[in-house]
């Protein structure tokens, strides 16, 4: 999927009409590549003496949201490009023993992007690790502290194409969250020097939303370098559309092909050349184009 100068992600509001009025924000913004975000909190935690679990006491997961925007409404807003809309889902869980996501695994597959917040590291150990359901993106909370971001664990998760987000969104109005926020960014560079991150909105409302360069300079405020925090807008969010478009289609590894068209010698070639990875076509389209 192309983007055109960055991916948004937008939290699901109250009513339809102010989810449609930050999308439109978003557009008008620049962004081209939208991800309405639904947020799913299973409350129950295993460390809980004394309780038992009850049989139905489960969060439910809906189905996917369906947002769509007239061509009428686009245009009242000066947008011409398509604009590409996504439904994600994000599931914040300490519980590794929980069958709810088995239970709703199907309403899960349906999301185009899924993401998981672990509050417990044996949560965060089985997001890495599962089979169970597709991880797209760790949503780690940098208000949580029982989770003690291993780096084994992190770094486990970047092999496996899982991306970090860090939101801008509730840093603008709330000063402990951004120094919560600043204090991860850190935590994920040290880590894997801040590979995998991407950097979203997770905006309410459309006074929450910044344009792209601003949210660039606010990636150098998190600790990013200037191409790190231009990457994490950009080229990561790409990557995690892509990847998660191949793991719907049942590809284990986000492996990226590059088409040649032509040979050495001017002539046709539709030959496929398979890399690990998204950087290592790039590099090799680079010394093409050289």
């Amino acid at each position: 999927m192309k983007l055109a100068r960055g991916f948004c992600d937008l939290n699901i509001s109250a009513t339809d009409t102010d989810l449609k009025k930050t999308l439109l924000k978003a557009l008008s913004l620049g962004y081209q590549t939208l991800a309405v975000n639904r947020e799913v909190t299973d409350t129950f935690a295993p460390h809980q003496k004394g309780k038992k679990r009850k049989k139905d006491d489960f969060p439910v997961v809906l189905p996917p949201p369906k947002v769509s925007l007239t061509k009428e409404e686009l245009d009242r807003h000066g947008i011409s490009r398509e604009p590409v809309i996504l439904t994600r889902i994000t599931i914040t869980y300490a519980d590794p023993g929980s069958a709810f996501l088995s239970k709703f695994r199907n309403n899960i597959k349906q999301y185009d992007i899924v993401a998981f917040t672990p509050t417990t590291d044996s949560a965060l150990k089985q997001t890495v690790s599962q089979t169970l359901v597709d991880v797209d993106i760790i949503a780690l909370g940098p208000e949580e502290r029982g989770t003690r971001f291993a780096r084994k664990l992190l770094r486990l998760a970047v092999e496996r194409n899982i991306y970090f987000e860090l939101s801008y969104g509730p840093c603008i109005t709330n000063s402990t969250r951004r120094q919560q926020t600043i204090t991860l960014a850190h935590i994920l560079h040290h880590s894997f020097r801040s590979a995998n991150i991407i950097i979203t909105s997770q905006a309410r409302a459309p006074s929450h939303l910044r344009q792209p360069y601003d949210v660039m300079n606010l990636g150098r405020f998190f600790g990013l370098t200037e191409a790190g925090a231009k990457a994490a807008l950009v080229s990561m969010g790409h990557n995690v559309v892509y990847c998660a478009a191949m793991r719907r289609q049942g590809v284990a590894r986000c492996a990226a092909q590059v088409t040649l068209l032509k040979n050495a010698d001017g002539q046709e070639d539709d030959s496929i050349v398979k890399y690990e990875g998204l950087d290592d076509a790039r590099k090799y389209l680079k010394t093409r184009n050289a």
